[in-house]
């Protein structure tokens, strides 16, 4: 099974319309795990947590083609874990799959069995891939591999640079000045778009200043 052909089985699966979520807006904040799974399939997702003292501790970024949610199918994380929140980072559009209505046809379904654990798997790899880029390296290697994983053939989405330093943990002044400089060097450029955060880029540029880049799409 490919992630296309698992994409294509689970959809039949979720709500009949997309949901069209703005920047800035928490996923299910009533919750303590998510009763939902998603697909998405515009936009940015940031999951991560809030500290004591309101820093964002960034786990993972979901761009479109990505499902999360669905390690909350047998209970989610385990007692003591950290609860995890799920942001939007940019105008959103995904597919809310009901994880009751999952858990219903799975015992029953080989056919979803085979694809949750398909798609679970594949979020295993591209979490490892993301620890890979984002972990290691100097402040302009991890904010260009962060732009190359969410770019989108010539453009991507640059977040606010308060996120993007809790990101890539850096600060926000260093998230704001490596920007800058990526600008003046054009390796980012203006995009003819209505929001602001859009950016074309020059691939070949964030991928000299990445240094090794790894994504999972890509194998």
């Amino acid at each position: 099974m490919n992630t296309s052909d698992a994409l294509r089985q689970i959809l039949t699966y979720a709500d009949d319309k997309p949901l069209l979520i703005p920047a800035n807006t928490f996923l299910e904040p009533e919750q303590e795990h998510l009763a939902n799974a998603y697909i998405v399939e515009q936009g940015l997702i940031i999951q991560g947590y809030y500290n004591r003292s309101g820093d964002r501790q960034i786990c993972r970024v979901y761009r479109p083609g990505d499902v999360f949610g669905l390690e909350s199918l047998d209970g989610g994380l385990l007692k003591n874990s950290p609860p995890l929140v799920s942001e939007t980072l940019s105008d959103c559009q995904v597919m809310r799959l009901p994880l009751t209505r999952l858990r219903q046809q799975q015992s029953s379904s080989l056919s979803l069995a085979q694809v949750i654990s398909h798609l679970l798997s594949r979020e295993v790899i591209a979490s490892h891939y993301w620890k890979i880029n984002i972990g290691s390296g100097p402040a302009i290697s991890r904010i260009c591999r962060f732009l190359l994983w969410v770019a989108h053939r010539d453009r991507c989405i640059v977040p606010p640079r308060d996120k993007l330093g809790s990101i890539v943990s850096v600060t926000t002044e260093t998230a704001s000045r490596t920007i800058a400089n990526l600008r003046r060097q054009g390796c980012l450029l203006p995009f003819e778009y209505p929001q602001r955060d859009h950016m074309r880029i020059d691939r070949s540029e964030l991928l000299r200043h990445a240094g090794e880049f790894w994504d999972d799409r890509a194998a």
